[in-house]
């Protein structure tokens, strides 16, 4: 998906989302994580959509691994769904719990709320 085509959809989706889920961070557009952080990848590939920044209060949206419309909400989705969670306990289930993406109920929580991505498929 073209880079201009994604912050379209962001540019008439996100201030809706953000209203609907009190997310007020900024979001920027990268290729991917390793343009954002200026870093060459030590990997082959590295498959993230977006993350969010606690310490920042950004939404980061990997444009090379948005594949449609769908990816592009659903990510924004879920990254204001962790803008609301708190960053500590975020890590703790991580480092302290031993838990991992697919078992961390704050993952469950915004993959949960990605199926209301629909909402605004037609906006």
């Amino acid at each position: 998906m073209e880079q201009q085509s994604i912050k379209n959809i962001v540019n008439k989706v996100y201030p809706i989302i953000a209203k609907d889920y009190s997310c007020n961070a900024k979001v920027e557009l990268y290729s991917d994580i390793f343009e954002r952080l200026n870093s060459t990848s030590a990997i082959n590939e590295y498959d993230i959509c977006a993350e969010y920044s606690w310490s920042n209060n950004k939404i980061y949206l990997y444009t090379n691994h948005l594949d449609n419309k769908e990816d592009v909400i659903s990510s924004l989705i879920h990254e204001c769904v962790h803008s609301n969670q708190s960053y500590e306990i975020f890590e703790a289930y991580y480092k302290e719990c031993n838990l991992n993406y697919d078992t961390n109920p704050y993952e469950i929580e915004a993959e949960y709320e990605e199926k209301n991505w629909k909402k605004y498929d037609d906006i």
